[in-house]
């Protein structure tokens, strides 16, 4: 995530791919302190009760595919 910053601190368009659980915990509170209390997070959501059973590769791939659109959203600003 301090990586995402700093390049958005130089200029440089960057996207944060993150679980969920993370980005409500300590991503946010990070971005606040660091300056950037608007950075976009592409979200990843995954659950606590899926670690021990993953879900299924198409839910998975929905997922993923869910990602790649918010993280062209978060880099070009186009839904």
């Amino acid at each position: 995530m301090l990586d995402t910053i700093n390049l958005e601190r130089k200029g440089k368009p960057a996207a944060v791919i993150a679980l969920d659980k993370l980005v409500n915990t300590t991503g946010k509170a990070m971005a606040r302190v660091q300056g950037f209390p608007s950075l976009e997070f592409a979200v990843f959501p995954y659950s606590a009760a899926e670690w021990g059973s993953a879900a299924s590769e198409e839910e998975l791939k929905l997922r993923a595919e869910s990602v790649v659109t918010q993280v062209r959203r978060i880099l070009t600003g186009v839904g």
